[in-house]
């Protein structure tokens, strides 16, 4: 619950200022909020990529079949075109 009064909160604020803030200057305000919809998708995306790969490394490392330094040195590898 906690939560979700949190979010309610913060939804709220960010209707208010955004509307005063349309008020005085529109087209900043769609720029500005496209800016902003994009980095926090962007912020998702990273952090599910990220976390597949920890996953994946966890799965290959438990079977047994690759170590963590010997990824790192593959990853390297194709940075190099080898």
């Amino acid at each position: 619950m906690p939560t979700f009064c949190a979010i309610v909160s913060s939804v709220s604020l960010m209707v208010f200022l955004g509307l005063v803030a349309f008020d005085a200057s529109p087209v900043g305000v769609f720029v500005i909020g496209i800016l902003v919809g994009l980095v926090m998708i962007m912020q998702f995306i990273v952090f599910g990529t990220h976390q597949f790969v920890a996953f994946a490394l966890r799965v290959c490392q438990r079977a047994g079949a690759i170590s963590t330094v010997n990824v790192v040195k593959r990853f390297r590898g194709l940075g190099r075109g080898g």
